[in-house]
């Protein structure tokens, strides 16, 4: 059987501010904050169709609510997940949280970064760049079935991105404009998936990381 055991998921936010603007106004205020988008990770079993929900960690302790955006200020968005992953003779796959049993420091890293900007009241956003990858920490993973997607909105003149990356790195230049968040799916929208699957073995799990650029 092939555990995985605890999946740690790092997350890595870096904004870069190109000039400083102050409001007169609480309103002005409240409609320049920063909105990032929302991060959705998935770990599917893909033998029994069972999915995990991984609630992501933030390593830094900026509080985001009160940045004000420039709109002229490139924002990089990115998470890491290292998923440790163990062997045993049974040709299966399980996956649980880590309550005890044996750690390993084998495993997969998966990761996905995103560029973009906002509009000056936080109603547009323009997704400039995707890049990411997966990083077997051993010979023994093969990285299988990479998928990059993205899309500028699901309604009206449609702009999308769809590859199947022959390397485990990948960036992917959009060269999109501005888009409304509209909320959910019809937003824009990033995301990246892979199957990991042990060397002898036949199963396989499904990581995967998404961005949504909602209200």
């Amino acid at each position: 059987m092939v555990k995985v055991f605890k999946v740690s998921v790092y997350f890595i936010m870096s904004l870069v501010f190109y000039g400083i603007f102050s409001t007169s106004a609480h309103a002005d205020t409240v409609s320049n904050e920063l909105i990032t988008p929302d991060v959705n990770v998935t770990l599917t079993n893909d033998l029994t169709g069972e999915v995990q929900n991984i609630e992501p960690l933030k390593i830094n302790n900026t509080n985001n609510s009160f940045l004000l955006k420039n709109s002229e200020s490139p924002i990089n968005l990115g998470y890491e997940i290292f998923i440790p992953i163990v062997n045993s003779k049974e040709n299966e796959i399980s996956t649980r949280e880590s309550t005890g049993g044996t750690q390993t420091s084998r495993g997969v890293k998966a990761r996905l970064s995103v560029d973009f900007d906002t509009s000056g009241n936080n109603e547009k956003v323009r997704l400039n760049n995707i890049s990411g990858g997966w990083s077997p920490t051993s010979n023994i993973y093969t990285i299988t079935t990479r998928k990059v997607d993205a899309h500028s909105r699901i309604t009206g003149n449609t702009k999308k991105i769809s590859k199947k990356p022959s390397s485990n790195s990948f960036s992917y230049k959009t060269g999109w404009g501005y888009n409304l968040r509209v909320g959910g799916h019809a937003s824009p929208r990033a995301w990246s998936s892979a199957k990991i699957k042990v060397n002898g073995m036949s199963a396989t799990h499904t990581i995967k990381i998404e961005f949504t650029y909602g209200t």
